[in-house]
């Protein structure tokens, strides 16, 4: 006969918690003129971040404006 198991089930809050309030991440792919690719690295640098971190705050401007 088998080992029972000996824990219980899932628990509300247990588990890895999300990286972003805003949901998982998900790749988008585009192309973008290398010009502006250059100057997307730049402010990255300045602000420490990396290419995804800057797309997403972006994105996130671009529709932060539209909603206005």
């Amino acid at each position: 006969m088998g080992k029972k198991k000996q824990h219980g089930g899932s628990r509300k809050g247990a588990g890895r918690k999300p990286a972003h309030p805003e949901g998982k991440a998900v790749v988008v792919t585009a192309s973008v003129p290398e010009g502006l690719v250059a100057k997307l690295d730049a402010m990255s640098a300045k602000n420490d971040w990396n290419r995804s971190a800057a797309v997403t705050e972006a994105i996130r401007r671009l529709v932060s404006a539209k909603r206005r």
